[in-house]
């Protein structure tokens, strides 16, 4: 994919004003968009992004730009009124956020009542709004009752009051809710601009950049995650090594080796029941699988415009498509999808992995296997 113009990205430069909309690193339209909803349109907003997004990061400049004694029509919050200083030290007292304790995964009904319903009708104290910013991210982060409870402040409030709502999954919120609110979707940033988000963050290590760009798939909280994520690194280079041993890989190394990517760095060896640390490396095992099966794709049937993930691999992977012409990366990438959709919905692990593996092995080496053995979804095909 082609960077977009720099005419076509907002302008970064915010003259040290980190509350301004010019701060979200992002394409005009966006901003646009919240710019209609800082000027006269008191309708609920509706953040709606998949996790890593940026919601909370756009919410808080949106609700600064609210708040704000003195906001630009444009650049939104000022930066430097005592709203907006306030803000920045984190205790702002016209700021309501509304979100699960840390200890709990969901809003409790009585805390809707106590922290919304029963303060809607108090007059700002600093600014002349208040603003809420609640949580509806997950499924279960405000059940039905709690949106019920919502209900009510949404439709009727008094003038001063606005509502900031986020969400991965607009589907999962009551009708009623949606209807009330302006939707605004944030959709997956461009490499430019996850760069220029890396960069606000202090990020000067160009290495550690390109990767993050790499494997954030245009999210701005995963490049973050990834960026200052050493062992990620090492993580990436040990299972593109085992990768390359599929090729020629015996059946006892395909079903053994793989354990060791999941070891700490500290060399402990996995267990036979699984800690939460080594099921969040799991996940990390097969997106990288999976990018380099991908990778492989792209080489051997030279797709026109395909871009590849590992750059830093090309040579490596061109080399080992040069000695199993026969691999079939593809279908190697359909079985990585697969185990990962199966352990999502709980099935037995060890089961899910060995098949996996096993199949790893025949679709890289280019050996023959019937789809039902290992790809039961496709053997009608």
């Amino acid at each position: 994919m082609p960077l977009i113009s720099q005419e076509q990205v907002t302008a970064i430069d915010t003259g040290g004003n980190d509350l301004s909309l010019c701060s979200i690193a992002c394409a005009d339209e966006l901003i646009d968009s919240l710019r209609q909803s800082i000027v006269g349109n008191p309708s609920p907003i509706l953040l709606v992004g998949e996790e890593g997004s940026g919601k909370y990061y756009i919410a808080k400049r949106l609700a600064a730009a609210l708040l704000c004694h003195a906001p630009d029509d444009k650049d939104g919050a000022c930066g430097s009124c005592p709203s907006c200083r306030s803000l920045a030290q984190g205790e702002h007292f016209d700021l309501i956020e509304l979100a699960p304790p840390d200890d709990k995964k969901t809003i409790a009904v009585a805390s809707v009542r106590e922290q919304v319903a029963a303060t809607l009708h108090i007059f700002p104290q600093l600014s002349q709004r208040r603003v809420y910013i609640i949580s509806a991210v997950k499924g279960d982060t405000l059940n039905e009752q709690g949106q019920n409870a919502l209900l009510k402040p949404l439709e009727e409030h008094p003038e001063f009051v606005r509502f900031i709502l986020l969400t991965e999954d607009v589907e999962r919120l009551l009708p009623t809710i949606r209807s009330r609110s302006r939707v605004i979707y944030l959709r997956r940033r461009s490499d430019h601009e996850i760069r220029t988000i890396l960069k606000q963050n202090g990020e000067i290590d160009q290495a550690s950049v390109e990767l993050a760009v790499l494997y954030a798939d245009g999210l701005p909280g995963k490049a973050l995650a990834i960026v200052g994520d050493k062992e990620f690194r090492e993580l990436r280079t040990d299972v593109f090594d085992f990768f390359l041993q599929l090729f020629n890989a015996s059946r006892t190394f395909a079903l053994t080796e793989w354990q060791k990517l999941l070891q700490e760095g500290d060399g402990k060896a996995a267990g036979t029941k699984l800690q939460k640390h080594e099921r969040m490396r799991v996940g990390d095992v097969l997106r990288l699988l999976e990018s380099f099966s991908r990778d492989l794709l792209i080489l051997k049937e030279a797709i026109p415009h395909g871009k590849l993930v590992n750059l830093d691999f090309e040579e490596s992977l061109k080399a080992v498509l040069r000695k199993y012409p026969a691999t079939d990366p593809l279908r190697a990438a359909l079985l990585i999808q697969q185990t990962s959709r199966a352990l999502s919905a709980n099935v037995l692990f060890d089961h899910a992995i060995a098949r996996l593996m096993l199949g790893l092995r025949h679709y890289l080496s280019g050996q023959s296997a019937a789809d039902h053995v290992y790809l039961p979804e496709l053997s009608g095909l």
